[in-house]
């Protein structure tokens, strides 16, 4: 709840936020003047009513997933360790030993193999994963040898009518969780603490004297423009032409993978070529269907080039034809990017197929659909697109996050700058050398 103060004939009200990457507490603060003529009671309780309204405008609310996640998170990482400890008994090391202890070994997603293909012999494969009440693409990936999470291999066992380690053999990598990972775990039961405190459960708030985690990610993968052109070339000679869209639209708008995955086609108007972000694609309660992005600031208006503009009409014009030979089976009529029953494209199916591309076009192994993004992002950095202009395009709130994300890249551009001012004024070939100026003026 907002807090409030009188000051002279105005109320100051102050909303806290939670806490940063700094841990430091985050707050907004307005102002409330009350009409004149009105009794000293009447005024604080208008400000109350105020202070309320406010405070759920700036909230404005969590999202479902979003909550989810954060409810995972709390009793895969943090239950196990302290869920029988009583608030008043948790203190700083017991917090610094956690941390340490997740970032060393607290991946506690578990991973599955299947153990024998021929189990689902004689069913086809949209039938056992309707069955099984997993999506289509699951079922491929355990069929060719990926690996699942615990909870899609226990309906496919389930689905067969065995038990799971009958089915199934455990693979779960022992590693542990990012710095990066473990310093939002810490944001999110200081934020919990925190709240512990403002009701007296707790005295004292023990995240902010514990050692926050060392982050420790690396910098993003991405192609350079050599490998870009290799990459495209592929894209060309593969015969999924539909793949060749989504990848060339990564890479020409740095567009998300929800984002693209929820692309509708009144999201696109290819006679001005301006694309419309609105969505994202999330899976909740085992169904995918699109979201309003996180962020205010996410949704944007991004200009297409030409040769984006005609590889969607063409991509339109053909899944067309498919609709109508699909018919009524068809599962989502207005999606730009479908799978072969019609149904929402997912980022994990585009993930191992981007993989596999690299892996057979002679690329680097650790790219990703978000290193498209940042690939694409570098591509302006390096033609010295504004940091402005490229955080509207990616959908960054501030421009403060783009030179955070993308620092390495920016320095490489500055380096290159460097030279290039090095090689253009104060270099010259061997075939007309003449004393620089500075050589004249030791001379």
């Amino acid at each position: 709840m907002a807090s409030i103060r009188k000051r002279g004939d105005t109320f100051t009200i102050t909303a806290y936020m939670g806490y940063d990457e700094q841990n430091r507490q985050r707050k907004k603060t307005t102002t409330f003047c009350p009409p004149d003529g009105v009794t000293a009671g009447k005024a604080e309780k208008l400000a109350k009513a105020y202070a309320a309204t406010w405070e759920e405008k700036i909230r404005g609310y969590v999202k479902e997933k979003t909550l989810q996640s954060y409810q995972k998170t709390i009793y895969d990482h943090i239950m196990p360790q302290l869920g029988r400890e009583k608030l008043k008994n948790i203190t700083p090391p017991m917090l610094d030993s956690l941390f340490a202890e997740l970032q060393k070994s607290g991946n506690m997603e578990r991973h599955f193999l299947l153990k024998d293909k021929t189990l689902l012999d004689g069913m086809t494969r949209e039938a056992f994963a309707e069955k099984a009440g997993v999506s289509r693409s699951i079922v491929i990936f355990a069929l060719r040898g990926d690996t699942i999470r615990k909870e899609n291999a226990e309906k496919i066992a389930a689905a067969l009518g065995v038990a799971l380690e009958k089915a199934f053999d455990e693979v779960t990598p022992n590693n542990g969780l990012s710095g990066a990972s473990v310093n939002k775990i810490k944001l999110n039961l200081s934020a919990i603490f925190t709240a512990a405190v403002k009701k007296e459960i707790m005295r004292r708030n023990p995240c902010k004297l514990a050692t926050p985690p060392k982050v420790d990610t690396k910098p993003a993968a991405y192609m350079d423009e050599q490998q870009c052109r290799v990459f495209l070339d592929y894209l060309r000679q593969q015969p999924d032409f539909q793949l060749e869209v989504m990848f060339n639209l990564f890479l020409a708008t740095g567009i998300r993978a929800g984002e693209l995955c929820a692309l509708h086609w009144d999201d696109l108007n290819l006679d001005t070529g301006l694309l419309y972000i609105r969505h994202t694609l999330i899976r909740l309660n085992g169904e995918y269907r699109r979201d309003t992005p996180k962020t205010s600031g996410s949704e944007r208006r991004i200009v297409l080039p030409q040769y984006i503009i005609d590889l969607l009409k063409e991509h339109k014009r053909r899944q067309t034809l498919e609709r109508f030979k699909a018919g009524t089976v068809w599962q989502a009529p207005d999606a730009v990017f479908t799978n072969n029953s019609g149904g929402y494209n997912i980022s994990g199916n585009l993930n191992n197929k981007l993989h596999r591309i690299c892996r057979n076009a002679g690329l680097p192994s650790d790219i990703h659909l978000h290193s498209l993004r940042h690939t694409h992002a570098s591509l302006l950095i390096n033609s010295n697109v504004t940091a402005k202009v490229i955080a509207d395009r990616l959908g960054h709130s501030t421009t403060k996050t783009t030179l955070d994300t993308y620092s390495h890249v920016f320095a490489e551009s500055e380096v290159k700058a460097m030279q290039a001012i090095d090689m253009a004024l104060f270099r010259q070939s061997d075939t007309d050398k003449e004393e620089t100026p500075l050589e004249k003026k030791k001379a």
